[in-house]
Order: C-alpha cells, then structure tokens, then sequence
C-alpha cells in the first residue's frame, strides 16, 4: 500500500513537464519506498521529472538514464522553480 499520494505527485510532474517540453504521452513510475513518482516524457528531447512527497522536482533531459537521475534525486538533487539551477536540500 502507497503512503503517497500519486495522483497529486504525478499532477505536479505532468504540469512541470508541459511547461518545459509540451506535446507527446507521459508515463508516471511509482519510485520505491515512498520517493515520490516520476513522470517520464518518453520522446526525443523529452525528459523525465522526478517530484518528491513534499513536491520538489528534479528535471533531467531525456539524455540523462532513468538509473542516473533517480540516484541524484535520491541524494537530494534539485531543480529551482525557475528551472535554471539546482535548489539545496
């Protein structure tokens, strides 16, 4: 059983993603022990957007592995409201 609310973590991916590379079919992948999700736009210059329970984001370009952005998420990576730089913890 989930301890987070997908649906909501998955909105706030789908409204990040359609801001920063619009069109297209996204996936949203359920992350382990309770991470968050991540919304994945699965096309060339796509990208993907992992969003914790408290909803930050980290944005990765669709050059980045899945493996590879989820371990800087999970280490605290960030990406600041503006998209332009990584936020703090």
């Amino acid at each position: 059983m989930s301890t987070i609310d997908v649906e909501r973590l998955a909105e706030v991916g789908r409204t990040w993603l359609t801001d920063v590379t619009p069109g297209g079919n996204l996936n949203v992948v359920e992350l382990e022990d309770g991470a968050g999700v991540c919304v994945v736009h699965a096309v060339r210059g796509g990208g993907k957007v992992y969003v914790a329970p408290d909803g930050t984001v980290l944005f990765t370009g669709s050059s980045v592995t899945f493996d590879a952005g989820l371990g800087a998420f999970l280490d605290g990576a960030r990406t600041a409201r503006d998209g332009a730089r990584p936020a703090g913890r």
